[in-house]
């Protein structure tokens, strides 16, 4: 049915809801696999396959998301955290390694995995997150509270950088970047379900840069970091953007599939 929908990977999608149904683990599905279903785990398994097949990801259907060592909780009010921005958050950590405390600024948390990702991997780093979604940071909260780092970090509504105060080592962003011509081809699940204010980046994409890039030397401190998701097209304009702000250690590191993706500089 999956398959017929167009879903790709449905063998995998079918796997995690069953794990959702039954209570049990990959591991136990195999040991039991010809053990009959019971009528109530199949009631539930069908109800949450007539979710996918609306094409709701399989991230809001479970109300969580794995990323880097850690689960979110997630759901439509936030971007689903993906794999490539794990590098986003990798390479923030290398620029981090010998500060001793370090005080980062996420500019739109969604979720918080960027922020408390790097919070959990660096103990003696504190942080704050912004976004203009009040949902968002209550799930935010949410996922700080759970991870244990909710004392050592903040969340503050504002508009990229205009509620945001004091000074920075590192400010790290996945803001929304795709264009007006890429958000007409967006696949169903995107479109329908994911939301549009943490993916619509303007005509051109790039409006949250220049938005961002222009408050930076307001909140680093002088030979800070910022670390950017980007699309993988747009590595030249921002780049572009960021020296004629006068950003230096410009550089450009790949995704797992070869795209350029995350962009770092120095102010």
């Amino acid at each position: 049915m999956l398959a017929n929908a167009g879903i790709e990977n449905p063998a995998l999608d079918v796997r995690i809801l069953l794990e959702k149904a039954s209570h049990k683990a990959a591991a136990e599905l195999i040991v039991c696999d010809n053990d009959i279903v019971p009528e109530t785990i199949q009631t539930e398994f069908h109800e949450l396959l007539g979710f996918r097949l609306a094409y709701e990801p399989v991230a809001y259907i479970l109300g969580e998301k794995a990323f880097w060592t850690l689960d979110f909780k997630v759901d439509g009010n936030v971007l689903i955290p993906r794999p490539e921005t794990e590098g986003l958050v990798e390479h923030a950590l290398t620029l981090m390694r010998d500060m001793t405390a370090p005080h980062i600024l996420d500019v739109g948390i969604g979720s918080g995995a960027i922020l408390i990702s790097l919070l959990h991997e660096h103990k003696q780093a504190t942080g704050v997150g912004v976004d203009i979604s009040y949902a968002a940071l209550n799930i935010a909260q949410t996922n700080a509270d759970q991870h244990s780092v909710s004392e050592r970090s903040t969340f503050i509504h504002s508009d990229y950088l205009e509620g945001v105060s004091g000074k920075f080592d590192v400010v790290v962003s996945n803001p929304p970047y795709i264009d007006d011509r890429a958000m007409t081809k967006l696949p169903p699940d995107v479109d329908l379900y994911e939301p549009e204010l943490a993916l619509h980046g303007g005509s051109d994409g790039l409006v949250a840069y220049r938005t961002i890039i222009a408050g930076l030397r307001d909140v680093l401190h002088p030979g800070g970091h910022v670390v950017f998701e980007i699309g993988h097209d747009q590595k030249r304009k921002v780049f572009d953007l960021l020296k004629q702000a006068g950003a230096t250690n410009i550089d450009c590191q790949q995704d797992l599939a070869g795209h350029d993706r995350i962009i770092s500089a120095t102010f």
